[in-house]
Order: structure tokens, then C-alpha cells, then sequence
């Protein structure tokens, strides 16, 4: 079985654990997943794809299950944000302006690859230990 896990980036930036392709990860992960945002910044195909969140900051840590699994596939993940109305002070991601590359590990340069966007993370497919 798989599963297909969305690693934010800001989750890592602080103190994530780089990850590759044919690694053995354990993750927390919430499955109470955020599907409006992943609709926007991801797109609704991949959005649909996504079955859980890994999740490292959450007040309710210690209630969340963890998954162990082998890392088969590694996208990073980038799109543009802006305001949804005029005077909005916050910007939210722009629906399919979503861009994805390949990688084989979790650190490296090709996070600049679009500059005119941001990146926001990976998805990354696990085959679930039993």
C-alpha cells in the first residue's frame, strides 16, 4: 500500500530531516488534510492525490499517528499567490499556476527553478511498511 504525503516547506525549514528516494522514513502525519488549499496550490488533480500531511508542529502532535514507509518518488512543488480580491492583505495561491519537478532528494538547488514562484514543498509517494 501507498500513500502519498505532502511535506510543507516551512515544516522543514526549521527542523526537517532531508529525505531521498529510496530512503526509510517515520513521520507524524495528520489526515485531516487542507483539500481547498491543495486544490489551489497543487492543482485538483494532484490535490486528489494527496492522503496525508506530515506534520511536526501541530498542538496536537502527541494525538497524531506516525507512518513508516519507503520514499519511491519525490516532487517538489511550486505556485504563484496573490489576492483574491482588491485590499486583501493576504495572498493565497493562484489556481493552476502550479509547477512540478521530479527529485530524488529533499535538499537542493532546483528549488529556485521558477522564479517568478513559491516554492511550497514536496509530495512525495511512500510505500507503507505493514
Amino acid at each position: 500500500m501507498n500513500a502519498i504525503v505532502w511535506v510543507a516547506s516551512w515544516q522543514m525549514e526549521c527542523c526537517g530531516d532531508p529525505f531521498g528516494v529510496g530512503e526509510r522514513v517515520t513521520w507524524t502525519i495528520d489526515e485531516d488534510v487542507d483539500d481547498q488549499w491543495f486544490v489551489a496550490a497543487l492543482g485538483p488533480e494532484m490535490a486528489t492525490r494527496i492522503t496525508h500531511s506530515e506534520e511536526h508542529h501541530s498542538d496536537r502532535q502527541d494525538d497524531l499517528p506516525e507512518i513508516t514507509g519507503r520514499v519511491l518518488a519525490i516532487k517538489r512543488a511550486w505556485c504563484a499567490y496573490g489576492r483574491r480580491n482588491p485590499g486583501d492583505q493576504i495572498h493565497y495561491p493562484q489556481t493552476g499556476s502550479q509547477r512540478f519537478i521530479d527529485v530524488r532528494e529533499s535538499n537542493g538547488v532546483e528549488k529556485y527553478a521558477f522564479s517568478e514562484l513559491t516554492f511550497n514543498g514536496w509530495i512525495v509517494e511512500l510505500a507503507l511498511e505493514k
